[in-house]
């Protein structure tokens, strides 16, 4: 990641029906997110800011039944849906609109 990082966090990946954990990373290039070395899923997944084309925020569902409001949806201008969990999910989304709305 050769550009400034300007937020990082605990992040989950959704895949498929399962979040793989892990570490998630903005920089002024690209989102990235990195697998704990646990997860099941090690792959790494980098977006350009420039493919974004929207960020929006969501709500999971604890044991499919208590709403949390911790879920940030980036959409990809080739309609690719990204979903990841974090803390601060307002936070996340402002901070990835600044950042993309440079390209």
């Amino acid at each position: 990641m050769g550009s400034k990082t300007l937020k990082t966090g605990n992040g989950n990946l959704w895949k498929g029906r399962r979040p793989i954990p892990g570490k998630l990373y903005l920089t002024e290039t690209i989102l990235h997110h990195v697998p704990n070395f646990s997860a099941f899923h090690r792959t790494e997944r980098t977006v350009e800011l420039g493919d974004i084309e929207s960020v929006e925020t969501g709500t999971t569902m604890a044991y499919g039944i208590v709403p949390l409001p911790n879920e940030i949806i980036v959409v990809l201008k080739d309609g690719e849906v990204l979903k990841y969990i974090v803390n601060g999910r307002k936070k996340w989304k402002k901070a990835i609109e600044e950042a993309a709305g440079k390209y």
